[in-house]
């Protein structure tokens, strides 16, 4: 059970023919949101910062927010109007499938000594002209987002950290695309 308390963030893309959904969760420390209007201003604000990334096709519908704890969210908001992406994207627009990858250092290592990362997905991504690296642009917006995560200018004086409560750091979205399973990526046929 997580230390920390959360806000789930859900997204929606059109994809194979569909309306997909994905989501982001974000543990922080700072001010647990005392009631629903600061629980509001806290979504709203990270998807001010978030909607910067994505164009237009991407919109924010949903979000949860979790005490610390509890596994039930305490609170739970559907926006009237979808909040859509801001971005202007100058690559070209990759599969619905393929995703942008964030990462924040915890500042701690694996028994292996190999470092450990918080991970981020993002979905309705462009690519360059090599459709496996993400778009420059892109990516600059995407580690501002990250840097702006770990501040602490948002509501409460947010910041992301790990479900335990690491500090995170040091933002870096890769510059390599990968694919992430959406529900509606479908059977494979039979052989």
């Amino acid at each position: 059970m997580p230390d920390t308390p959360s806000i789930t963030i859900i997204k929606s893309f059109y994809y194979r023919g569909h309306d997909e959904e994905y989501s982001n969760k974000y543990h922080f420390t700072g001010t647990t949101p005392a009631n629903a209007t600061a629980w509001l201003a806290l979504a709203d604000a990270i998807i001010a910062a978030e909607k910067l990334t994505l164009d237009a096709q991407t919109s924010w519908t949903r979000a949860y927010g979790y005490e610390a704890g509890n596994e039930n969210s305490v609170w739970q908001y559907a926006w009237p109007t979808p909040v859509t992406g801001t971005a202007s994207l100058t690559g070209t627009r990759s599969p619905g499938d393929v995703a942008a990858t964030m990462r924040w250092w915890t500042g701690q290592t694996n028994s292996n000594g190999k470092k450990i990362y918080c991970r981020k997905y993002f979905h309705a991504v462009a690519h360059q002209t090599l459709p496996d690296l993400l778009d420059a642009a892109q990516k600059t917006k995407f580690e501002t987002f990250g840097a702006k995560l770990i501040d602490g200018t948002l509501p409460g004086s947010f910041k992301y950290c790990g479900p335990q409560g690491a500090t995170l750091q040091a933002p870096v979205c890769n510059q390599y695309l990968t694919t992430r399973t959406l529900k509606r990526r479908g059977k494979r046929r039979p052989t």
